[in-house]
């Protein structure tokens, strides 16, 4: 039997990934702050789960970059990486277009038929503009498009850089633009996975990640500029420019 489970109303199966959905969403929307410390006793109580499936999901969640867990001290939650953001994106890109490629290939009629439903909630949330329901759609749509793609190891890592992104974009939902673009992006790209369009699903994945890339470009120069991040350049190679 599954279960609805906290904010973004993801369904979950077992307990480790009822704690893993929890302690995610509670990170992404900050919830759990950047840089905070916490005992596993004390997360366990937050999201209502044992201890043991607390310890599994925070070992995937620290694999994702999103926890430190330090011997004695504690799980420490991981600061927003502003000087990696691009490199997400762009390892994102690569992997995206693997994924929706097969997604559009390999998926079946049921399959086709859940996106073209979160199709049509993405439509529908362009009158509210509502950033925590994008996120629900958001955590549904990479899950989805993941087991679609028939590639389980793809999958896991897209959905690692879904999460980093979306950590950025909800941390910083002040600075970015409507919704109603990004819903749109993402409703063009189901489109052409439902409809089979291998070359549509590349094409609309680089016109998504397009559009991410230069809005984090954004944000970054206007946090550089009024001096909310600091953003050194990266070590040279020993033969010089890497």
């Amino acid at each position: 039997m599954t279960q609805a489970f906290p904010l973004f109303g993801r369904t979950a199966v077992s307990q480790t990934e009822k704690a893993y959905c929890a302690l995610e969403e509670m990170i992404v929307t900050g919830e759990l702050p950047p840089g905070s410390q916490w005992s596993e006793t004390t997360l366990s109580e937050r999201v209502g789960i044992g201890r043991s499936p607390v310890r599994d999901a925070l070992q995937k969640l620290a694999f994702q970059r999103l926890v430190e867990i330090a011997p004695r001290q504690g799980i420490f939650i991981s600061e927003i990486d502003y000087q990696g953001q691009l490199k997400i994106i762009q390892a994102r890109r690569e992997i995206e277009r693997l994924i929706v490629a097969q997604a559009a290939q390999w998926a079946d009629d049921g399959e086709r038929a859940e996106l073209a439903r979160l199709a049509r909630e993405l439509e529908d949330l362009k009158a509210v503009n509502d950033m925590r329901m994008y996120m629900r759609l958001h955590f549904s749509l990479t899950s989805q498009i993941g087991v679609a793609s028939r590639n389980s190891y793809a999958a896991e890592f897209h959905a690692m850089l879904q999460t980093l992104a979306r950590r950025f974009l909800y941390f910083h939902q002040k600075r970015h633009p409507d919704l109603v673009q990004i819903c749109e992006l993402h409703i063009q790209q189901i489109n052409a996975i439902v409809e089979g369009s291998v070359e549509r699903a590349i094409a609309t994945a680089e016109a998504r990640n397009d559009y991410a890339e230069n809005l984090a470009r954004n944000i970054l120069m206007e946090l550089i500029v009024t001096s909310a991040v600091t953003i050194s350049s990266p070590p040279r190679g020993r033969g010089g420019a890497d």
